[in-house]
């Protein structure tokens, strides 16, 4: 008579399942043991004291054996998952380099464009019926007082030229930001940990001498973690600058050469320049003021128009910053 069906899955499982004795070739036993999964590199033991790994390498040859392992197999294994992974390290770094190089040329021909084109508009610009475009640069404080800011350049430039350069060093700016956001989320990781291990330095060097124990040791610990402490802070410090940048109207004003037309503010921070009566252009312009051990950065970027008139104002002041958010600013920044 044959065997019903679920008696030889009870035998099966019954011989898969057999408890056995297993013993290392240092001298560790495991009586009693259930083979719970057998993986490549050993075999996972339950027993009465909880689930143990044993590698093969430390299990006599016959046990070796018996669950078929094969140390050369295991090797060939490990280094094609080494080579793949170099592989894809390569690729990955081909792919970021052909990316910058890309991103690189974008941005090169998009400043080359935008001169060429200031050029033209310089050329037009000397034969066309002129008006004025005046103002004042100045900036405001939280407490309402007023500071005007003379010897500012202030340059015009084409509207439709310093549009299409400013789409490419947009382009180029999220570029740069995504490159370095990985890199600032690992320096600042770093610098975390660096300060958490200067912290445990301290409490041990503060316990030692509670407890009259080694504290001088414990004080060599502490300024090497100090030491590592300050080094992260510095790395995290010089890689978030490069992010910061790429956020600031510094980024965006480093393109913007050739101008038609440049004036500067007197000592009142007014300016006059000439525009052309028709057409539409923009007026650009940046300036620092230190305020005790910190300077501040202002920038410019607005569009102007005089429609056919003779005479327009146009001030320049925290009202139309392009760090300043619902204004004609033709950029947001981040200063």
């Amino acid at each position: 008579m044959k065997a019903p069906a679920f008696l030889i899955v009870v035998v099966c499982f019954a011989s898969i399942a057999l408890a056995d004795d297993f013993k290392t070739i240092d001298g560790r036993e495991y009586k009693n043991a259930t083979v719970s999964r057998v993986e490549p590199d050993g075999i996972v033991l339950v027993t009465k004291s909880g689930i143990s790994k044993i590698y093969f390498v430390d299990l006599p040859k016959e046990v070796q054996e018996r669950f078929h392992y094969d140390p050369a197999k295991i090797a060939a294994e490990q280094k094609a998952v080494e080579d793949k992974r170099i592989e894809e390290q390569k690729a990955a770094e081909r792919e970021r380099a052909e990316r910058e190089e890309n991103a690189e040329a974008d941005i090169k021909q998009s400043a080359e464009k935008f001169e060429a084109a200031e050029q033209r508009a310089s050329q037009t610009y000397q034969s066309a019926t002129k008006g004025t475009l005046s103002g004042q640069v100045f900036v405001s404080t939280a407490g309402g007082e007023n500071f005007k800011l003379g010897a500012v350049q202030v340059s015009l430039f084409a509207r439709d030229a310093t549009d299409a350069l400013l789409t490419g060093v947009k382009n180029y700016a999220d570029y740069k930001i995504q490159q370095l956001s990985g890199p600032v989320a690992d320096a600042k990781a770093a610098l975390d940990q660096a300060e958490a291990n200067k912290k445990a330095a301290s409490d041990a060097v503060y316990q030692a001498i509670k407890v009259r124990g080694d504290w001088k040791e414990a004080q060599r610990t502490q300024d090497v973690a100090r030491e590592a402490a300050k080094t992260a802070g510095q790395q995290y410090w010089e890689i978030n600058r490069k992010l910061n940048v790429c956020y600031s109207g510094a980024f965006y004003f480093a393109y913007l050469q050739s101008p038609i037309q440049t004036v500067e503010t007197d000592a009142d921070g007014k300016f006059a320049i000439e525009v052309p009566r028709t057409g539409t252009f923009v007026i650009a312009a940046q300036a620092r003021r230190s305020v005790g051990d910190y300077t501040e950065h202002y920038y410019w970027l607005q569009p102007v128009s005089l429609e056919g008139q003779q005479h327009r104002v146009q001030n320049l002041s925290n009202n139309n910053l392009t760090s300043t958010t619902g204004t004609s600013s033709l950029i947001l920044t981040k200063d």
